[in-house]
């Protein structure tokens, strides 16, 4: 276990040396170096300390955190299709947003509360509508489908309407880390770190919350109020990177299962692999998403669908939502 820990340490070691290093304008180690010891080039200094630096920090903090909310809606559903964007938690977080924004010009410092609301709202309407006997993986997915649908058509017709005002918001939408920077960072730095944070502390009761109900009941947990608790925790996390990196889907799916392959859902290193995983696969994704060769970056939401597109079909495929 330590041996895969110290890997994915240095995975992230290495891509975060990449980040810094990748871009419109290429800096080679020997230019960090020099950076980093206050002799590099007045341009150069810019790009990593303004541009680089936050911009990798956000992506390590956004990968980290949705990889979380997806292991735990994950693990306290016990649904393998529950995931941050499968479930609408993600729409609802960026519909709220727009249609505050849109409607009645809200100020950027009330951004993510507007994304817990609606994150909060569409993700309960999706289980409401989903339940019936249990939560089946299949319907699930298809009502997470369907309110993400009213979402997004609500959010296309305010931004349709809305005229030139809605660039930003528009190129907010296609999920990105392109522009962001210090100031993003620290309006919802304690938004995802705080629940992430939580969670990993209390990795304890998450795991009693995979066992059966009567069981963790008989342990003296209140399986009910630490569900809820986690779900919300998972909520808040998700909208935190809504708010800073846009709707980026699959992380929160896909990492839980990769995770699986390398250990138990009731370990103890459980929750911290998903976290550490997730921030690598942001940033690798982000690193993709700016290689020099390509023109025009390409947006982070699309990087992220093309890997976990494919993958949500080997799982339905896989038979885990045959029991509809």
């Amino acid at each position: 276990m330590k041996f895969k820990i110290a890997a994915g340490v240095l995975a992230i070691a290495l891509m975060l040396l990449l980040s810094l290093m990748l871009g419109a304008q290429v800096l080679m180690p020997l230019d960090l170096w020099q950076i980093l010891l206050g002799q590099g080039d007045r341009v150069q200094i810019i790009v990593l300390w303004e541009l680089r630096l936050p911009r990798t920090l956000i992506a390590l903090l956004v990968g980290a955190a949705l990889a979380t909310a997806g292991g735990v809606m994950q693990g306290v559903t016990r649904n393998p299709l529950a995931a941050p964007d499968l479930t609408g938690v993600v729409a609802g977080s960026a519909c709220m947003v727009v249609i505050l924004s849109t409607l009645f010009s809200m100020d950027a410092g009330w951004y993510p509360l507007a994304g817990i609301s609606g994150g909060l709202l569409i993700g309960g309407l999706t289980f409401a509508l989903a339940w019936k006997n249990g939560l089946m993986p299949i319907r699930v997915v298809l009502a997470g489908v369907a309110m993400s649908s009213v979402c997004v058509a609500v959010m296309t017709g305010l931004l349709v309407f809305s005229g030139a005002e809605a660039g930003e918001l528009f190129f907010w939408l296609a999920g990105g880390l392109s522009g962001r920077g210090w100031q993003q960072l620290n309006s919802v730095l304690w938004w995802a770190i705080a629940p992430l944070l939580l969670v990993l502390l209390l990795s304890r009761h998450y795991r009693l919350l995979l066992l059966d109900d009567a069981i963790g009941r008989s342990l003296g947990a209140n399986v009910s109020a630490w569900r809820l608790g986690f779900m919300v925790l998972a909520v808040v996390m998700t909208a935190a990177t809504v708010i800073v990196a846009g709707p980026v889907g699959f992380v929160g799916l896909v990492v839980p299962h990769i995770t699986r392959r390398f250990l138990s859902a009731q370990s103890l290193f459980w929750l911290p692999m998903n976290a550490l995983l997730g921030a690598l696969l942001l940033l690798a994704a982000d690193v993709l998403a700016r290689m020099p060769p390509v023109v025009q970056e390409i947006p982070l939401g699309v990087m992220t669908a093309l890997l976990g597109g494919p993958w949500l079909l080997s799982l339905i495929r896989s038979g885990m939502g045959r029991s509809v």
